[in-house]
Protein backbone atom coordinates (compact mmCIF):
# COMPACT_ATOMS: atom_id res chain seq x y z
CA UNK A 1 0.00 0.00 0.00
CA UNK A 2 1.68 3.26 -0.81
CA UNK A 3 2.34 5.91 1.78
CA UNK A 4 2.48 9.56 1.83
CA UNK A 5 4.67 11.74 3.95
CA UNK A 6 3.41 15.38 4.86
CA UNK A 7 5.49 17.62 2.83
CA UNK A 8 8.33 19.19 4.42
CA UNK A 9 10.26 22.79 3.91
CA UNK A 10 13.56 21.52 3.73
CA UNK A 11 15.15 18.23 3.14
CA UNK A 12 16.43 17.54 6.28
CA UNK A 13 12.91 17.67 7.83
CA UNK A 14 11.59 15.51 4.86
CA UNK A 15 13.73 12.69 5.49
CA UNK A 16 13.22 12.72 9.24
CA UNK A 17 9.72 12.63 8.46
CA UNK A 18 9.87 9.75 5.80
CA UNK A 19 12.25 7.80 8.35
CA UNK A 20 9.57 8.29 10.70
CA UNK A 21 6.56 6.94 9.12
CA UNK A 22 8.38 3.64 7.75
CA UNK A 23 10.19 2.89 10.92
CA UNK A 24 6.22 3.23 12.73
CA UNK A 25 5.45 0.81 9.69
CA UNK A 26 7.82 -2.21 10.34
CA UNK A 27 10.40 -0.80 8.23
CA UNK A 28 9.66 -1.24 4.98
CA UNK A 29 7.25 0.20 2.93
CA UNK A 30 6.37 0.24 -1.36
CA UNK A 31 5.79 3.31 -3.32
CA UNK A 32 6.20 5.94 -0.58
CA UNK A 33 5.68 9.93 -1.50
CA UNK A 34 8.41 12.52 0.05
CA UNK A 35 8.00 16.27 -0.88
CA UNK A 36 9.58 19.26 -0.02
CA UNK A 37 8.48 22.05 -0.84
CA UNK A 38 12.10 24.36 -0.65
CA UNK A 39 14.84 21.99 -2.01
CA UNK A 40 16.81 24.86 -1.63
CA UNK A 41 16.03 25.96 1.48
CA UNK A 42 19.37 25.53 4.27
CA UNK A 43 19.84 21.98 5.64
CA UNK A 44 19.18 21.42 9.59
CA UNK A 45 22.80 21.01 10.89
CA UNK A 46 21.01 18.64 13.70
CA UNK A 47 19.87 16.30 11.19
CA UNK A 48 22.89 16.12 8.80
CA UNK A 49 25.28 15.85 11.68
CA UNK A 50 23.20 12.78 12.92
CA UNK A 51 23.62 10.52 9.67
CA UNK A 52 26.93 11.45 9.56
CA UNK A 53 27.39 9.80 12.95
CA UNK A 54 25.83 7.08 11.64
CA UNK A 55 27.46 6.64 8.29
CA UNK A 56 30.62 7.50 9.43
CA UNK A 57 31.79 8.06 5.49
CA UNK A 58 35.53 7.34 4.44
CA UNK A 59 38.01 9.76 2.87
CA UNK A 60 37.16 11.21 -0.35
CA UNK A 61 38.79 9.77 -3.10
CA UNK A 62 41.20 12.44 -3.83
CA UNK A 63 42.09 12.38 -0.13
CA UNK A 64 42.61 8.65 0.04
CA UNK A 65 45.01 8.71 -2.88
CA UNK A 66 47.27 11.09 -0.96
CA UNK A 67 47.19 9.32 1.85
CA UNK A 68 47.78 6.21 0.11
CA UNK A 69 50.88 7.99 -1.56
CA UNK A 70 52.05 9.45 1.66
CA UNK A 71 51.70 6.24 3.17
CA UNK A 72 53.75 4.25 0.15
CA UNK A 73 56.56 7.15 -0.02
CA UNK A 74 56.89 5.98 4.07
CA UNK A 75 56.83 2.30 3.30
CA UNK A 76 59.43 2.55 0.21
CA UNK A 77 61.92 5.05 1.85
CA UNK A 78 61.86 3.42 5.20
CA UNK A 79 62.40 -0.08 3.77
CA UNK A 80 64.89 0.81 1.32
CA UNK A 81 66.89 1.74 4.42
CA UNK A 82 66.77 -1.14 6.48
CA UNK A 83 69.67 -3.34 4.87
CA UNK A 84 71.55 -0.12 6.16
CA UNK A 85 69.58 0.37 9.62
CA UNK A 86 70.41 -3.03 10.73
CA UNK A 87 74.77 -2.20 10.00
CA UNK A 88 74.03 0.49 12.85
CA UNK A 89 74.82 -0.43 16.87
CA UNK A 90 72.02 -2.20 18.11
CA UNK A 91 69.88 -3.00 14.85
CA UNK A 92 71.43 -6.12 14.22
CA UNK A 93 68.17 -8.07 14.20
CA UNK A 94 66.36 -5.35 12.62
CA UNK A 95 63.81 -2.39 13.91
CA UNK A 96 60.55 -2.38 15.24
CA UNK A 97 59.25 -0.69 12.58
CA UNK A 98 60.69 -2.54 9.77
CA UNK A 99 59.41 -5.67 11.34
CA UNK A 100 55.44 -3.66 10.84
CA UNK A 101 56.21 -2.51 7.47
CA UNK A 102 58.13 -5.33 6.01
CA UNK A 103 57.86 -8.85 8.28
CA UNK A 104 59.87 -10.58 9.36
CA UNK A 105 61.59 -7.17 9.17
CA UNK A 106 65.66 -6.88 7.37
CA UNK A 107 64.75 -6.20 4.27
CA UNK A 108 62.36 -5.07 1.44
CA UNK A 109 59.83 -7.29 0.14
CA UNK A 110 58.29 -8.52 3.20
CA UNK A 111 54.68 -8.46 4.54
CA UNK A 112 53.32 -5.04 5.43
CA UNK A 113 51.30 -5.45 8.54
CA UNK A 114 50.75 -1.75 8.27
CA UNK A 115 49.00 -1.78 5.14
CA UNK A 116 47.09 -4.28 6.11
CA UNK A 117 45.77 -3.16 9.42
CA UNK A 118 44.96 0.35 7.40
CA UNK A 119 43.07 -1.32 4.53
CA UNK A 120 41.02 -3.22 7.43
CA UNK A 121 40.07 -0.07 9.52
CA UNK A 122 39.12 1.81 6.34
CA UNK A 123 36.55 -1.14 5.92
CA UNK A 124 35.41 -0.54 9.43
CA UNK A 125 34.91 3.00 9.01
CA UNK A 126 33.45 2.69 5.32
CA UNK A 127 30.71 0.09 6.73
CA UNK A 128 30.20 2.37 9.99
CA UNK A 129 31.48 -0.02 12.59
CA UNK A 130 32.86 1.90 15.49
CA UNK A 131 33.12 -0.61 18.28
CA UNK A 132 35.58 -3.39 17.33
CA UNK A 133 38.57 -5.66 18.95
CA UNK A 134 40.92 -5.15 16.36
CA UNK A 135 44.25 -7.87 15.94
CA UNK A 136 47.68 -7.21 16.75
CA UNK A 137 50.63 -6.16 15.17
CA UNK A 138 53.68 -8.46 15.48
CA UNK A 139 56.80 -7.56 16.72
CA UNK A 140 58.46 -10.05 18.51
CA UNK A 141 58.93 -13.89 17.94
CA UNK A 142 59.01 -15.09 14.21
CA UNK A 143 55.90 -16.63 12.68
CA UNK A 144 55.07 -16.30 9.39
CA UNK A 145 51.86 -15.26 7.48
CA UNK A 146 49.76 -16.98 6.43
CA UNK A 147 49.27 -17.09 2.23
CA UNK A 148 46.41 -15.49 2.14
CA UNK A 149 46.81 -11.70 3.77
CA UNK A 150 43.33 -10.96 3.98
CA UNK A 151 43.22 -13.46 6.96
CA UNK A 152 46.68 -12.97 8.13
CA UNK A 153 45.35 -10.23 10.56
CA UNK A 154 44.21 -13.04 12.94
CA UNK A 155 47.21 -14.93 11.49
CA UNK A 156 50.33 -12.56 12.55
CA UNK A 157 49.37 -11.63 16.38
CA UNK A 158 51.34 -12.87 19.62
CA UNK A 159 53.55 -14.68 19.17
CA UNK A 160 54.14 -18.34 20.93
CA UNK A 161 58.07 -19.16 21.37
CA UNK A 162 59.39 -22.37 21.13
CA UNK A 163 60.27 -24.48 24.33
CA UNK A 164 63.64 -24.28 23.74
CA UNK A 165 63.79 -20.46 23.74
CA UNK A 166 65.64 -19.64 26.86
CA UNK A 167 66.33 -16.28 26.00
CA UNK A 168 65.46 -13.81 29.11
CA UNK A 169 65.92 -10.85 27.30
CA UNK A 170 66.35 -9.43 23.97
CA UNK A 171 65.33 -7.78 20.92
CA UNK A 172 62.49 -7.15 20.44
CA UNK A 173 61.64 -5.65 23.78
CA UNK A 174 58.48 -4.66 22.49
CA UNK A 175 56.50 -7.65 21.40
CA UNK A 176 53.47 -7.10 20.91
CA UNK A 177 51.09 -4.01 19.79
CA UNK A 178 47.06 -4.40 19.90
CA UNK A 179 44.64 -1.97 18.35
CA UNK A 180 41.23 -1.01 19.84
CA UNK A 181 37.74 0.21 18.15
CA UNK A 182 35.15 2.18 20.56
CA UNK A 183 33.02 5.01 19.68
CA UNK A 184 34.87 5.94 16.73
CA UNK A 185 38.35 6.37 18.43
CA UNK A 186 41.55 4.14 17.60
CA UNK A 187 43.38 3.36 21.11
CA UNK A 188 46.55 1.09 21.08
CA UNK A 189 48.44 -0.94 23.94
CA UNK A 190 51.53 -1.83 23.23
CA UNK A 191 53.47 -4.76 25.50
CA UNK A 192 56.96 -4.76 26.32
CA UNK A 193 59.09 -7.38 27.98
CA UNK A 194 61.56 -4.64 29.29
CA UNK A 195 61.18 -1.34 29.10
CA UNK A 196 64.34 1.16 29.76
CA UNK A 197 62.75 3.98 31.27
CA UNK A 198 65.77 6.43 30.64
CA UNK A 199 67.01 5.42 27.82
CA UNK A 200 64.58 4.48 25.44
CA UNK A 201 61.17 4.81 27.15
CA UNK A 202 60.45 8.34 26.30
CA UNK A 203 61.64 7.91 22.30
CA UNK A 204 59.27 4.57 22.51
CA UNK A 205 56.21 6.76 23.32
CA UNK A 206 56.90 9.11 21.42
CA UNK A 207 57.17 6.83 18.09
CA UNK A 208 54.22 4.90 19.24
CA UNK A 209 52.17 8.30 19.63
CA UNK A 210 52.95 8.68 15.94
CA UNK A 211 52.13 5.68 14.35
CA UNK A 212 48.71 5.68 16.10
CA UNK A 213 48.34 9.15 14.77
CA UNK A 214 49.69 7.77 11.53
CA UNK A 215 47.02 4.76 11.42
CA UNK A 216 44.19 7.35 12.73
CA UNK A 217 44.92 9.82 9.71
CA UNK A 218 45.24 6.86 6.97
CA UNK A 219 42.04 5.13 8.33
CA UNK A 220 39.89 8.52 9.20
CA UNK A 221 39.49 7.55 13.13
CA UNK A 222 39.82 10.08 15.93
CA UNK A 223 43.10 9.36 18.32
CA UNK A 224 42.10 7.63 21.29
CA UNK A 225 44.39 5.94 24.49
CA UNK A 226 47.61 5.22 24.06
CA UNK A 227 48.80 2.56 26.97
CA UNK A 228 52.07 1.10 27.27
CA UNK A 229 52.59 -2.27 29.50
CA UNK A 230 56.23 -2.66 30.70
CA UNK A 231 56.48 -6.38 32.28
CA UNK A 232 59.75 -5.07 33.33
CA UNK A 233 60.07 -1.43 33.93
CA UNK A 234 63.58 -0.50 34.27
CA UNK A 235 65.27 2.87 35.77
CA UNK A 236 68.68 1.71 35.17
CA UNK A 237 69.40 3.43 38.28
CA UNK A 238 73.11 1.15 37.94
CA UNK A 239 74.43 3.15 34.75
CA UNK A 240 72.99 6.52 35.94
CA UNK A 241 74.86 7.40 39.49
CA UNK A 242 72.38 4.75 41.42
CA UNK A 243 68.92 5.95 43.03
CA UNK A 244 70.03 9.65 43.80
CA UNK A 245 71.14 9.58 39.93
CA UNK A 246 67.67 8.64 39.03
CA UNK A 247 66.26 10.99 41.43
CA UNK A 248 68.18 14.17 40.39
CA UNK A 249 66.84 13.17 36.84
CA UNK A 250 63.02 13.35 38.02
CA UNK A 251 63.83 15.92 39.95
CA UNK A 252 65.41 18.10 36.56
CA UNK A 253 62.27 16.82 34.69
CA UNK A 254 59.65 17.68 37.25
CA UNK A 255 61.35 21.63 37.63
CA UNK A 256 61.64 21.81 34.03
CA UNK A 257 57.90 21.04 33.85
CA UNK A 258 56.44 23.45 36.69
Amino acid sequence: MSDYVEPAEDLGEAWLRTLELVHARGGRRVNVLTTITDPLAPEDTAVRAAIDAVLVPGPHNEQKERLDQAADDLYATYTGMLPLLCTADGNPRGTYFGRMVSWPGKEAGGYNQLAARVRYLRNEHRAGRRRHNLSDIAVGGEAEPSEDHTAALQDVGVQVYAPTDERQRGFPCLVHIDLTLLDGRLSMLAVYRHQYLVTKAYGNLVGLARLLAFLAQQTGFEVGELAVQATMADTQQDHFGGRKGIKALIDSARNKGG
